[in-house]
């Protein structure tokens, strides 16, 4: 097993002369990425598939599990043209190289069955002990696995599309929060040489994407049942619409000028999802999660950003609620809390009192 696990720096010529022992033209490669992709899977897995089928004449396919539902992911694959297909629908055994981006084989957020050879991991995060691949290359001092096939292609000296160039511009823009949250100098400059290349106007409909009723209804349940406690938001969103909201209410309530650390749940067909989000690294997110939850294979993360989930398809309503309730009292007590005494972030606003006549007031000041 050749790892490449530097302290911020990749090792191109390594990995051009590892591919190349790895991948020739009869190979038929499939690359896995996590269940319900974020922006930084579905660009990664898009120029690695572009980077070995032009390298190597290779035909390659990127498989997914779950379900592309927040609305920016949505844009960013229909806009751009990105072609992903059901891991359930497709035959294993067609494919005689594995590779898995922005996750690892050992980790629970994929759907490929345990048991197959893997050849090549690409992934930001920490990686598993149990990880085990001809080539692994792991690099979780960067801020995002598009970094990695960023600077492989750029030192490559590999020409690419302006729609792989929007994709990679805001995989590490939006899992960086524009560079604000655990982003490196290769980020920068990886960002630095996609953006001028990207298409400005499809990237921005990215940004600013129509957004479906079922989110103000989401957004409204979170401001009903989020609850505080010192620099801590816990909010249990019940059930879902798409698994990727709850990270986007805890990215919501993190911005919160006096909190610190948020937990988000929610539930989304049979599972307990849950996020995890912190402003500084003065404890690792990923560490956090994995107490709560008491699980190394279905939860992890980085230093501020963390998730998982708890598999609840044969748990009573009553039974959810309850582990909801442990959690929250979890989190408190991994924080240093034992006596933590939570209260509605928002109290519910009270009737009216009527006076009588015309209730009307005039407000002074200008209509914009």
């Amino acid at each position: 097993m050749a790892l490449i696990e530097s302290g911020g720096a990749i090792d191109c010529v390594t990995v051009e002369r590892e591919l190349d022992a790895l991948f020739k033209p009869e190979n038929r490669l499939l690359i896995v990425v996590h269940n319900n992709p974020d922006p930084d899977a579905i660009a990664s897995a898009s120029a690695l598939k572009f980077f070995l089928e032009r390298r190597y004449g290779l035909e390659a396919s990127v498989a997914y599990g779950g379900a592309v539902g927040r609305a920016e992911n949505r844009t960013m694959v229909k806009r751009l043209g990105i072609k992903m297909k059901r891991l359930a629908r497709l035959k294993l055994k067609n494919y005689d190289r594995l590779a898995f981006v922005d996750t690892q084989p050992g980790a629970g957020n994929h759907a490929l069955p345990p048991g197959r050879k893997c050849h090549l991991v690409i992934d930001h995060h920490p990686r598993r002990r149990t990880t085990r691949a001809d080539l692994v290359i792991v690099q979780p001092e960067i801020g995002a696995t598009a970094t990695i096939l960023a600077v492989l292609l750029k030192t490559c000296g590999v020409e690419i599309p302006s729609a792989l160039a929007t994709a990679l511009s805001y995989a590490i823009s939006s899992e960086t929060q524009n560079m604000k949250r655990e982003a490196s100098r290769l980020d920068i400059e990886a960002y630095l040489w996609v953006y001028p290349q990207s298409r400005i106007r499809i990237l921005g409909e990215i940004i600013h994407p129509r957004l479906r009723h079922s989110h103000y209804e989401t957004l409204l349940k979170a401001l009903k049942a989020a609850e505080g406690f010192r620099t801590l938001i816990c909010v249990h969103l019940g059930d879902v619409p798409q698994p990727e909201i709850v990270s986007e209410m805890a990215d919501y309530f993190l911005r919160h000028e006096r909190i610190g650390w948020v937990l988000a749940t929610g539930r989304f067909r049979g599972n307990l999802v849950l996020s995890l989000r912190a402003s500084s690294g003065k404890k690792s997110a990923g560490t956090v999660i994995r107490r709560i939850v008491k699980d190394s294979v279905n939860a992890g993360g980085h230093d501020l950003v963390a998730g998982g989930f708890i598999p609840a398809g044969k748990m009573r309503r009553e039974e959810i609620d309850a582990l909801e309730r442990r959690l929250t009292a979890d989190f408190a007590s991994v924080m240093g809390y034992t006596q933590a005494e939570w209260k509605r972030l928002l109290e519910p606003e009270k009737p009216a009192e009527k006076t009588g006549g015309n209730d009307v007031k005039e407000i002074p000041g200008k209509i914009i």
